[in-house]
């Protein structure tokens, strides 16, 4: 039997909060850059992989990859949270109507945030397509406005408010019995 997305959820945020701190980290404390970009060959039964030593050319690199693990961790943690609020509830898209109750809001807007990383890993953009997603979403005592948001626009964090909307919408699936 396939484990659940939802018993994995807690794991997913703490590994995003684990990907800011990191940042925070490297920005306010720098390390030694010939410590840390080594030559390391990792190994276990019946694999191997070898990483190069001067991959990063700058500090700067390195502050750059931890902006990026940030967004990978975000996606993850974004999907997590769709599939684990779609698995709990046995909520579909097709029975969504984000602009008529605060539950289907809460789903809604996982699953736009989650179409942004899955639809593009590497830039995140918006795709949304069906008409019912182009709403202002209430969640909590804030106000996400997705209704003029076009196709193609790059996904930014201030456009649903922050990192923290995605704390608050696992906080407001879990009230309203999503999660």
């Amino acid at each position: 039997m396939k484990t659940p997305h939802y018993e994995f959820i807690d794991e997913a945020f703490l590994q995003l909060s684990f990907a800011i701190k990191l940042w925070n980290f490297l920005d306010a404390h720098p390390i030694d850059k010939s410590l840390f970009d080594v030559a390391l060959t990792i190994q276990d039964a019946g694999n191997c992989v070898c990483l190069s030593e001067g991959e990063f050319h700058t500090y700067q690199d390195i502050q750059i990859a931890s902006e990026n693990n940030i967004s990978i961790a975000f996606g993850a943690t974004a999907i997590t949270l769709w599939e684990a609020i779609r698995e709990h509830s046995s909520i579909s898209t097709s029975q969504l109507e984000p602009g008529v109750s605060p539950r289907d809001a809460i789903a809604a807007l996982a699953y736009m945030i989650r179409c942004c990383f899955a639809h593009g890993t590497a830039v995140p953009t918006w795709s949304i397509h069906a008409k019912k997603y182009r709403v202002q979403y209430c969640i909590g005592q804030k106000i996400i406005d997705l209704s003029s948001i076009t196709d193609g626009r790059i996904f930014d964090y201030q456009s649903i408010g922050g990192y923290e909307t995605l704390w608050l919408l696992k906080a407001e699936a879990v009230r309203h019995g999503l999660l």
